[in-house]
């Protein structure tokens, strides 16, 4: 993790730096990275770098530690906005996601970050890296506001919470073979309405 002449530096200077690594994590696997190029890139002296931080690895930790706590920060505000309306954070989830994955550099570095932690050769660095994933919205179980929803109990809650994450994962999958992003958020919509409001129709009484 980042030292404390790092956390020192002027804001423009971190963020110089950490969109260089960035950069280089997305153009290639871990593996094929090179300082070299993060260095020359943010404009600073390769001793410098070690200032900042012990090695790659220790660089790239710091990347996915701040996006998971950048992540949980924004689902906590989304609560927080919404009182606790848990349709809503879930499309913001979508919302934010389709956001990113607009900007290719992103995806790419994801892409590798991923790819990296699943090839066991990584050995345990990339298998520590889990733990920087953002948390499961079942965790923001208190933050809910249930007193509009039909739930008994935490189970049911966590029931639904696990249909609105297979329909938005399924959504986020499908906007991309979609060739009108408007059309596939409608879609989603429709599915979040159907599970929120149900499909049958009420009887009069």
């Amino acid at each position: 993790m980042p030292t404390d002449t790092f956390k020192n530096l002027p804001q423009e200077k971190k963020e110089k730096i950490i969109k260089s690594a960035e950069k280089e994590f997305a153009r290639v696997p871990f593996a094929e990275t090179s300082i070299k190029n993060i260095v020359e890139n943010a404009g600073i002296a390769r001793g410098s770098f070690y200032q900042y931080f012990e090695s790659k690895e220790d660089l790239l930790e710091y990347i996915i530690s701040n996006h998971a706590i950048m992540v949980n920060k924004s689902i906590e505000e989304k609560f927080y906005n919404t009182n606790g309306d848990i349709f809503e954070v879930f499309i913001s989830i979508y919302d934010n996601v389709i956001e990113q994955c607009i900007i290719k550099e992103d995806m790419e570095l994801y892409k590798n970050i991923l790819e990296n932690m699943k090839n066991t050769e990584e050995g345990i660095f990339f298998s520590n890296m889990k733990k920087y994933k953002p948390k499961d919205i079942s965790e923001y179980y208190n933050f809910i506001n249930k007193e509009k929803l039909n739930v008994k109990n935490e189970d049911d809650m966590k029931l639904i919470i696990k249909m609105l994450d297979n329909i938005t994962k399924r959504a986020i999958i499908m906007s991309f073979k979609h060739n009108d992003k408007s059309k596939a958020k409608i879609d989603y919509l429709k599915m979040i309405n159907y599970l929120k409001f149900g499909i049958m129709k009420k009887e009069r009484e």
